[in-house]
């Protein structure tokens, strides 16, 4: 049977990766194997890699008692946040992803040993549910920070996250875990039983696994809480005042109320997932083997918010010919008292201005006149009328997702220890997504106008039944995405070619890829029906050919001041139907002057390509808040360039949003430095520290609206023009917003991860932590520089300085106890300073018997509270939702 070549020395490489090694594992240093390593294809001593890379192994995943992938990685360090994982109710769509370097989870690519996972993004968007991998199956998960677009081809920018599933275990083996947190809401468990078999010419590993997460509430939680000026009853703004209904709906009173809606929401939504994997080897002859892979994941998350909110700007039409009689008195009077205020600041000013012109008009000392803000009549300009229909429901949504994943592939070695390998693989993602309680604006506007068959119908003290459910609907919409990949590849080394170090190696092959996907919204959001944005369907597909070439040089050893200097060369060329060529390379290299000391470098170009939603996607509706420049009270003065002056216009452009097909690839260039010490005097220690600086280009990004405008009304540039439509009163009815390449992404930082495992009293330490010195992004269409060092949003992306992971591990013969540290450094929101936050998490494990074994733990053991960086009730994803949190475990293998 074909020895496997692993992608990490288990013994050479512990310097990279984690410190959870049972103490009765750690016998004397094996020796160090030459393996294939993530980042590259060809088989070397772990230690000469050129970038770094950090393992969790299944040690560690199982000590941390996590339920999903996206759990464990984004407490890293060199994570960024999304916004869309396990704390996230409001827009995450039940996906978890992961994003490296805060560079976005598009630009993260994601394998599965070794070979690309299907997106999974709804909305055909490109990146990869870490819901479909399951836990019990992971052998070790290799995240590699540097690019690697020569290696692995298009998405590679911020680095690789290769999921390595494991290839047997000892007998048949059941786990059970669940956990709880101390205040209610987020319960969840699973049960997993995975098997294996080996025969003389094969083997095989099954997993079947069953999880369920519960929800978390606002109500769960003291200190969430959100307010709205949307409410039951009903809020009346005007130019001249705001006004709450009252209960009954009979009239008005001064001064809009606020309604506590978190009553009604979710913090984070909840789960359910199914899945089985498997995989296997055959050997046809002693130097031929067939392998195969093959999983399944059936997935159902639901998220809760807030019945659904009405208002002007959204549908809720409404004048002040719907208000009643009380209502429009009560209106006139607020008026007349606006009035009678004006008048009395007008004659005071023109009083002013007399004398201020009887002394001579002082420069400076101009009175200044008092603007007539509430209107010319009390119903000459529109109203806003908020109403929420509390009586009808939360918006309930649902998404129910099944994923496949099949693996075809033979490998062998020639006689000359070369070796091929050649595969073919097929995924797919289907999902249905509904919301409930959703609500169709057009029939809305007829029973608002009387063409509906609601007689008298109530609006104010609470929306009536019978026009709730004239409205009413559930939104239903549907997606899916499949991937095609097919790929050989020859590994070995060239004999001719020798180095004082060694032979050459090589590395080639070729791959084909085809992705396709669509996206089919309601039939009410595809005509605008909605009281969400219109939007069309989305649908298709790319394919890219693409072939590469890599190189070790291994061009000293052993001598003195040169224990090592390796060369590491790749290239790639891709061919996309959709926009043509692309080449990148990668150049790295180690040195290593002693045993103890290795410094290592690398320089790469990477390449992300446009995805099927930015290709793609079919044209959504927006209603942007922009200044019209000929508008005739536009307040920097009509445009030099306007064919007609607009004299009405509410503040709103109507704007269409979507793809682009004539996108091209984000470019980016990456440079990492780097060193290893491992001192011999000090056992099992070690340090590494690396510097990494990535600057991305064309970064597909929105354009902006109002610069659009303004170079076309104000400028005369005539290709912000041809963006522009406008009818014959010349009012805008279309302004094309699609996306571009205008961005640009730099970003710098240290990486430092430190490790020590004691012999004596079997103490194991780990210290990691990402010192982010630069991160900022420059629009070109603007010509602004963005600096986002420090920023914490209120609900996603986090670029505080310091982020760190720390453990410490004592092992005894049958026990473990760890505790472990995540520190997020302080930072700054667009409202207020935001502190740091520290949060400390217990775990033991027990070795019952040989065959069975229990694990616990408690989770941010100091409850610490997500802070509100908006002030206002939203807080960034990062931070815990759960609170104190209690979890157990226990495997049995038979």
């Amino acid at each position: 049977m074909i020895k496997t070549k692993l992608s990490i020395a288990v013994a050479a490489f512990s310097t990279l990766a984690t410190a959870a090694v049972s103490a009765q594992e750690t016998a004397a240093s094996p020796i160090v194997e030459e393996v294939i390593v993530t980042g590259s294809r060809i088989a070397r001593d772990p230690l000469s890699t050129t970038g770094p890379i950090t393992i969790l192994d299944s040690a560690a995943i199982k000590r941390s008692g996590v339920g999903t992938v996206d759990e464990l990685l984004n407490q890293l360090p060199s994570m960024g946040t999304t916004g869309i994982n396990a704390n996230d109710n409001n827009g995450g769509a039940g996906l978890s992803f992961v994003d490296l370097r805060n560079l976005g989870s598009e630009r993260t690519l994601v394998l599965v040993n070794g070979r690309r996972f299907v997106s999974s993004s709804s909305g055909v968007g490109s990146a990869v549910d870490m819901n479909n991998i399951p836990v019990d199956m992971i052998e070790r998960i290799e995240v590699l920070t540097d690019g690697a677009s020569a290696v692995y081809g298009s998405d590679a920018v911020a680095g690789v996250i290769n999921v390595v599933l494991k290839k047997a275990v000892d007998g048949p083996m059941i786990s059970v875990r669940g956990g709880a947190t101390k205040d209610g809401g987020g319960e969840n468990g699973d049960i997993s039983f995975t098997f294996s078999g080996e025969g003389e010419r094969g083997s095989f590993i099954a997993n079947i696994s069953h999880s369920q997460r519960d929800e978390i509430t606002y109500k769960d939680r003291e200190w969430a809480s959100l307010n709205s000026s949307i409410t039951p009853n009903g809020n009346v703004y005007t130019d001249y005042g705001s006004f709450k209904v009252k209960e009954d709906g009979s009239g008005l009173t001064a001064g809009a109320e606020s309604h506590e809606i978190g009553q009604y929401m979710w913090l984070s939504g909840a789960m359910e997932r199914s899945s089985a994997t498997a995989n296997g080897t055959f050997s046809l002859t002693d130097a031929t083997e067939l392998y195969g892979e093959a999983s399944f994941t059936t997935k159902t998350t639901n998220q809760q918010l807030a019945a659904q909110p009405m208002y002007g700007a959204n549908g809720m039409n409404m004048t002040t010919d719907h208000l009643t009689p009380a209502m429009q008195q009560q209106l006139m009077a607020a008026w007349d008292k606006a009035e009678q205020a004006y008048q009395i600041d007008k004659a005071a000013y023109e009083a002013a201005l007399a004398e201020w012109v009887a002394q001579g008009s002082p420069e400076g000392m101009k009175p200044t006149e008092p603007a007539a803000s509430h209107g010319t009549a009390w119903d000459a300009n529109p109203i806003d009328v908020r109403l929420r229909p509390v009586g009808g429901g939360t918006r309930d949504y649902e998404q129910t997702t099944d994923t496949y994943r099949v693996i075809l592939g033979a490998r062998g070695d020639f006689a000359n220890s070369w070796s091929w390998d050649t595969f073919y693989s097929y995924g797919k993602n289907e999902g249905e997504n509904v919301t409930r309680n959703s609500y169709n604006k057009r029939l809305l506007s007829q029973v608002l106008d009387g063409t509906s068959p609601i007689q008298n119908p109530q609006f104010f003290g609470g929306i009536g039944a019978d026009v709730l459910d004239y409205i009413r609907y559930d939104d239903h919409e549907n997606n899916e995405y499949e991937l095609v990949n097919a790929g050989a590849s020859l590994t070995g080394d060239i004999e001719a070619i020798q180095f004082q170090g060694g032979t050459l190696g090589f590395a080639a092959g070729v791959e084909y890829r085809e992705e396709s996907g669509e996206f089919n919204p309601s039939v009410e959001t595809q005509t605008g029906d909605t009281f969400g944005n219109q939007q069309d369907a989305t649908a298709g597909e790319f394919s890219a050919t693409e072939v590469f070439a890599e190189f070790n040089l291994p061009i000293l050893a052993g001598m003195k001041y040169a224990e090592e200097l390796t060369a590491d060369l790749a290239v790639r060329y891709s061919d996309f139907d959709t926009f043509g060529g692309e080449s990148t390379g990668k150049l790295g290299l180690v040195y290593a002057p002693t045993e103890d000391v290795r410094f290592r470098t690398s320089y790469s170009t990477s390449f992300r390509a446009p995805g099927i939603y930015e290709l793609f996607s079919g044209s959504a509706q927006s209603y942007e808040y922009l200044e019209d420049p000929c508008y005739a009270e536009a307040e920097k003065g009509t445009g030099a360039h306007c064919n007609k002056i607009i004299t009405a216009f509410d503040g709103q452009v109507p704007t269409n949003i979507g793809g682009n097909s004539e996108l091209t690839p984000e470019e980016a260039t990456t440079f990492t430095a780097g060193v290893v010490w491992t001192p011999s005097f000090f056992n099992d220690f070690s340090i590494t520290l690396d510097y990494f600086d990535i600057e991305i280009e064309d970064a597909i990004t929105s354009p902006d609206l109002q610069l659009i405008l303004d170079d076309c009304e104000r400028r005369g540039i005539a290709s912000a023009c041809d963006r522009i439509q406008r009818n014959d009163a010349g009012n805008i009815t279309a302004l094309e917003g699609a996306l571009m390449n205008l961005g640009q992404i730099n970003t710098k930082g240290v990486d430092i991860d430190m490790t020590q495992n004691f012999d004596a009293g079997q103490l194991a330490l780990r210290a990691q932590a990402t010192r982010l010195l630069e991160y900022d992004e420059f629009n070109s269409q603007t010509g602004q520089t963005t600096d986002y060092k420090g920023y914490i949003g209120t609900s996603s992306g986090m670029y505080v300085k310091w982020r760190a992971l720390t453990s410490a591990t004592w092992y005894g013969n049958s026990w473990n106890l760890g505790v472990d540290a995540q520190y997020i450094d302080n930072g700054h929101s667009p409202y207020l300073d935001v502190p740091s936050a520290t949060y400390i998490n217990l775990k033991a494990g027990w070795d019952v018997t040989e065959a069975m074994s229990l694990s616990a733990g408690i989770d941010n053991v100091a409850d610490r509270e997500p802070f509100d960086g908006s002030g206002g009730g939203d807080w960034n994803s990062t931070y815990d939702y759960q609170g104190r949190y209690f979890w157990a475990g226990a495997t049995y293998q038979f």
